[in-house]
């Protein structure tokens, strides 16, 4: 039997996903909230069952802001940074986090992490298998891990409006040039930024102007190199826009690449997100503890569809 899927969750970006779009009046029997339990174990069944994966890894960040980034570029993700040095979140979604993950261990899913990386970074490395892989997620950054053997699934939009990105649905969406690959995005998401990773983008540059110059120079060197080329049809106005931004392109596409960095990627369960032995009793008690013994045991029964460990 051919080897099907492999699911790889970004995981803290569905559990935040999750917490807003589920209100907080969701709770266990002691009042606490439990709406990023119910809606991460809703999510994460709906999908199983729509792709029936064989096998299914959550990916997790070591590190939500790893130094080796911010060195690279101060300002990233500088915003959400909170009084206490970590990530500003929800004070009711941290326990959750806990629940959630505790959820995943019972049900006998993996989860997978590496030292110095985000969840971004470990989805790289699981996406660039030789197998067929589905990334889920939010964040439009993962776009350029769409290959011949990578489908993202955006749910940035919402679960209703969920969207399988292949490299001709990315190069389409956003008139990039179209290849084998979608790694045209990362250079486009360089140029054009993202305020909510602290990312400002090239000044003078928006989507259009991105698109046309990826589309005519193919990739972030061939705009910097005819950027510097007297000779080449680059506009003034571009031609001034790149070498003005030139200090930020090279930190940049240093955070925004994918899979430039080698980890070492580390896993509790299965490597290849087949699914282990399923703790029925604490199962139970998380069902009970949270309130969520429905959305918990769709999530149970969904992964059922995954090979075995």
């Amino acid at each position: 039997m051919s080897q099907g899927p492999l699911m790889v969750l970004d995981s803290a970006g569905l559990w935040f996903r999750a917490f807003h779009s589920v209100p907080e009046k969701i709770t266990g029997p002691d009042g606490a909230p439990a709406n990023a339990v119910r809606g991460f174990c809703d999510m994460v069944a709906v999908l199983v069952e729509e792709y029936s994966p064989t096998g299914l890894v959550a990916a997790l960040d070591r590190q939500w802001r790893p130094d080796w980034r911010v060195e690279l570029l101060p300002s990233y993700k500088a915003h959400r940074v909170g009084d206490d040095g970590e990530e500003d979140a929800p004070e009711s979604l941290g326990p959750q986090v806990g629940a959630i993950r505790e959820v995943l261990g019972a049900a006998g899913l993996a989860q997978a992490w590496a030292e110095d990386a985000e969840a971004d970074d470990v989805l790289a490395a699981l996406s660039a298998r030789d197998r067929e892989v589905l990334v889920v997620t939010g964040d439009r950054d993962l776009f350029q891990l769409a290959s011949a053997t990578t489908t993202v699934v955006y749910v940035g939009a919402g679960m209703k409006k969920r969207l399988a990105y292949t490299p001709r649905v990315v190069a389409e969406r956003f008139d990039l040039p179209a290849g084998d690959d979608a790694r045209a995005y990362a250079d486009y998401a360089v140029l054009v930024g993202d305020a909510s990773d602290g990312l400002p983008g090239v000044a003078g540059i928006g989507a259009k102007s991105a698109a046309t110059l990826l589309r005519e120079y193919g990739d972030l060197d061939g705009i910097i190199a005819a950027a510097g080329d007297p000779g080449s049809a680059m506009s003034a106005r571009h031609r001034k826009a790149i070498t003005e931004g030139a200090d930020y392109l090279a930190a940049a596409r240093g955070v925004v690449r994918l899979g430039g960095r080698a980890f070492d990627v580390q896993f509790d369960g299965d490597v290849d997100g087949r699914r282990g032995p399923v703790d029925t009793g604490r199962i139970e008690s998380l069902g009970e503890s949270t309130g969520q013994a429905r959305a918990i045991g769709r999530l149970v029964e969904a992964t059922a569809v995954l090979d075995e460990a």
